[in-house]
C-alpha cells in the first residue's frame, strides 16, 4: 500500500461537509498526489486512474473503475462550509463535473479556485497523515473522526463540542438524541478506527447539566497498522 501523505489546512479539517466514503477516498487519493509546500504550485487539475485508486485506497481492482466513477459523480456539487476570518464561507470541491476518461480508466478533476488555498502552498496550521492509515476504513464518519483527531496528534487528546462534531461530519440536522448518535456514529467510528487504523482511541462525554455538551477523546499510535478484518 502507498506511503503517500495527505495534507489539509486545519480550517478544512474542521470544516463541515458530507461525502460518502468513496468520494472522501477520491479526494484524499488526489490530495496525496499534491506537494503542499509553499514553494510548490498547486495543480488546478489532477488525474487519477482506477489502478491508482485501487493501490492507494485498497479497493478491489475488479470494482475500481466503477467505484472511481461513482465517487467522481458524488463529488460534483458537494460543498464545504468553513469559518475563515470569523466569516462563514461555502465553497465547492470541484468547479465542474469530473471528466471520465473511460479508455484510460481514469478521471480528471478541476479543483475550485477557492479550495486551492486549503490543499496546497500551505505555510502553517495544517494537518498531515499517511494515506495508508485510513485506506481500510469503510465509513465516512470514521475518516472524518480520524482527521479531527490527527489535528491534535501532538497531544493525543481532543475535546470537541458536540455541535462542532456533528457539523464536521455533516450531520447537524440528524441524531437529535445523543444515545442514537453514540450508537450509530460515535461508537462504530471509534470501534472501526481501533480495528483498522493506526490509532487506539478512548472517549468519554462531558456534560452540562443532564445533557452531553462535548466529547473528550484520548488516542495514541498503535504499535502496528491494523488490517481490514
Amino acid at each position: 500500500m502507498s506511503n503517500n501523505s495527505v495534507t489539509k489546512a486545519n480550517s478544512l479539517i474542521d470544516a463541515s461537509y458530507k461525502l460518502n466514503v468513496q468520494a472522501q477516498k477520491l479526494v484524499l487519493a488526489c490530495l496525496s498526489k499534491i506537494d503542499p509546500r509553499p514553494e510548490k504550485e498547486t495543480p488546478k487539475e489532477i488525474s487519477l486512474t482506477a489502478t491508482e485508486f485501487s493501490n492507494l485506497m485498497g479497493i478491489d481492482k475488479k470494482n475500481a473503475h466503477r467505484e472511481l466513477y461513482k465517487a467522481a459523480d458524488a463529488l460534483f456539487r458537494s460543498t464545504i462550509q468553513l469559518t475563515e476570518n470569523n466569516e462563514e464561507v461555502e465553497l465547492y470541491w470541484i468547479q465542474e463535473k469530473a471528466k471520465k476518461i473511460k479508455g484510460e480508466g481514469a478521471i480528471r478533476l478541476v479543483w475550485s479556485d477557492k479550495v486551492l488555498k486549503y490543499i496546497g502552498q500551505l505555510k502553517g496550521r495544517f494537518t498531515t497523515y499517511k494515506l495508508r492509515n485510513i485506506a481500510n476504513l469503510q465509513s465516512s464518519h470514521s475518516i472524518r473522526l480520524y482527521e479531527l483527531l490527527m489535528k491534535f496528534n501532538a497531544t493525543g487528546e481532543r475535546v470537541i463540542y458536540l455541535d462542532d462534531f456533528k457539523s464536521a461530519l455533516g450531520i447537524s440536522d440528524k441524531y437529535k438524541e445523543f444515545k442514537i448518535l453514540k450508537r450509530d456514529v460515535i461508537t462504530p467510528s471509534v470501534k472501526e478506527l481501533n480495528q483498522r487504523s493506526d490509532l487506539i482511541i478512548k472517549f468519554e462525554t462531558i456534560k452540562k447539566g443532564r445533557s452531553v455538551a462535548a466529547l473528550s477523546f484520548e488516542f495514541k499510535k498503535s504499535a502496528q497498522l491494523k488490517m481490514d478484518i
